[in-house]
């Protein structure tokens, strides 16, 4: 895990994370500690989170870089329907060039070991290469039963898959293969706690319809003639309790003066020590590693703050004033109106607390909105404009008012109105933490009320004046992406909107200056505020919110363009 609040899933700040553009592909990686530089590989379907607990160990003494593989975690797939190892390989090369890290040692295991081995073969440039986990199939998979355990992974708007993804996952640490589930097959290791089960489903919801690419393409790769061909110093590994163990019989030693192999312990301190020690005496007398590789101009990237890192959606040209917007508890409005916006400069961060945006130590509106600002001037930005949706919108009303010069106009898209009375209340259920449940319950949970928040304002109410009038976005891939920021960390992903909603009527809009846009909805209930907020601002134009957020995004671009808007309805005050 990467830190935890009451044992759950939270970001680690001791750990940077950072992001790279590779052959047009944006790849995340992991990155801590000073010294010679390491490299540390995942297995499939996981990410560079696995190693987050063993990153901390060797930062002591190395520059440790976990990258997550083209697919995994936060990186960009290649884009083949069918890929092999080769392909991966390639593709691990490239990397390695582009962080300057092609002669460091380099740490794989299990589907990563494969992806090594082939990189490795074909260039004798790692210092040494350390397969901890490698099958040797004595004859080909037959390739219906790789197709068969690699069940394609399909997201759905009802969210059915959830329940089937559960399951599988759950079964694919019970028995080998999964999907036979006979005690002949039952794989005798001891099943795994609340906190990796939480930590895996992650990472097996990131890769998503991606997760069978690398794993696929293991199974159907040999690595005898790269065991055989391999030029870097390569010691083949395995623990006692890995079902990979076995395989070390079968390693070539005699054919290959470059091989050697480690039959370890399954005790977790004795494997540390070991790979401590492999990594040093692989980088005696190698100086320190510094890096330098810049993030991506565009797409996701990484700022660091005070209190952590915040993660950063960036599209669009980058030579105008970009477009800050913001939304909350999770991203699912802000993206789709990045979408509609797509032909100029937009900003989406992910808030304090959700998704890989560490949380603050005190979650107020004002240091929210101190923090964004921190983030615009790390980014070199002077100016946006801002767009704040639902429970953003006071924290946008926050930053115009506390950062003015920052801040040119204001959109506010659905302004609302919780009664003082009700403020606690109404705070404490908008953003609930459910317990984990090993059925899957939870998550299920989770789904729905990001649906229900689409039907009803708020989620949790069942009222007919509830009702939501604007078209609901339930498309799979915008709630998938949604649940796994909120999964990321359940304790915090509502940090702010719960913030907002604890204000009192009269903070929770404060007066700004800039001219604004603010869009009204007389028939719905998360708009109840836009008229009174739109009374006490001294610029502003309040607009009939459109159905379509085509619509919608051009009167957003009329507004920034100060050419005349085009509304259904609209009154100047």
């Amino acid at each position: 895990m990467e830190a935890s609040i009451s044992g759950l899933p939270t970001v680690a700040s001791d750990v940077l994370r950072r992001f790279i553009e590779v052959e047009g592909r944006s790849i995340h990686y992991r990155v801590a500690g000073s010294g010679p530089a390491v490299v540390m590989l995942h297995d499939s379907p996981r990410s560079s989170r696995l190693h987050l607990e063993t990153i901390r160990h060797l930062s002591r003494r190395f520059r440790v870089f976990a990258l997550d593989t083209p697919g995994y975690g936060n990186s960009q797939p290649l884009d083949r329907e069918q890929l092999e190892i080769s392909d991966f390989a390639r593709a691990l090369g490239a990397v390695l060039a582009a962080l300057g890290l092609s002669k460091a040692p380099l740490y794989a295991t299990h589907t990563s070991a494969k992806i090594a081995l082939e990189y490795a073969a074909r260039t004798p440039l790692p210092a040494r290469l350390i397969l901890d986990g490698l099958s040797i199939p004595a004859t080909p998979t037959d390739p219906a039963f790789i197709d068969r355990y690699m069940r394609p992974f399909r997201t759905e708007e009802t969210g059915g898959y959830l329940a089937a993804e559960w399951t599988r996952m759950r079964d694919m640490v019970r028995w080998f293969p999964w999907f036979e589930q006979q005690p002949g097959r039952r794989i005798p290791t001891r099943l795994p706690d609340e906190a990796w089960t939480s930590d895996y489903v992650i990472d097996f919801f990131s890769a998503g319809p991606h997760y069978a690419s690398a794993y696929g393409a293991a199974m159907r790769y040999d690595p005898m003639p790269a065991l055989q061909s391999v030029r870097c110093p390569t010691i083949v590994a395995a623990k006692a309790d890995d079902v990979l163990f076995a395989y070390l019989d079968k390693v070539p030693v005699e054919e290959n003066p470059c091989l050697s192999v480690e039959k370890l312990s399954a005790e977790r301190e004795a494997w540390l020590a070991w790979l401590e020690e492999a990594f040093a005496s692989a980088t005696a007398g190698i100086n320190p590693f510094s890096e330098v590789a810049p993030q991506p101009r565009c797409g996701s990237l990484y700022v660091d703050l005070d209190h952590g890192p915040l993660r950063l959606h960036r599209a669009g040209p980058a030579d105008e004033r970009p477009l800050l917007i913001l939304s909350a508890p999770t991203t699912l409005h802000a993206l789709r109106w990045q979408a509609a916006l797509s032909n100029r400069a937009t900003l989406v961060p992910e808030l304090p607390g959700f998704g890989e945006s560490a949380p603050l130590p005190d979650p107020t509106v004002s240091a929210t909105a101190d923090a964004l600002a921190a983030m615009l001037e790390a980014l070199g930005l002077r100016e946006v404009d801002l767009l704040a949706t639902s429970f953003a919108t006071p924290l946008g009303a926050s930053l115009a008012t506390r950062h003015p010069d920052m801040v040119r106009r204001v959109i506010l898209d659905g302004c609302f109105d919780v009664g003082d009375d009700k403020r606690g209340a109404f705070a404490a259920a908008l953003c609930p933490t459910f317990p984990f449940d090993p059925g899957g319950g939870h998550i299920h949970r989770y789904w729905h009320m990001l649906r229900d928040a689409e039907a009803s304002w708020p989620w949790f109410a069942t009222q007919a004046d509830a009702r939501r009038s604007l078209p609901p976005l339930l498309e799979a891939e915008g709630l998938h992406h949604a649940l796994l920021g909120l999964l990321k960390q359940p304790g915090h992903y509502g940090d702010i909107a719960r913030a907002v909603c604890d204000l009192t009527r009269q903070q929770r809009y404060p007066l700004f200056s800039q001219a604004a846009l603010l869009f009204e909805r007389a028939d719905d209930p998360g708009y109840g505020a836009a008229a009174a907020v739109a009374a006490r601002l001294p610029d502003v134009l309040l607009v009939e919110r459109p159905d379509p957020s085509e619509e919608a995004a051009r009167s957003v671009a009329a507004f920034l363009a100060q050419a005349p808007v085009a509304p259904l309805d609209e009154v100047v005050l």
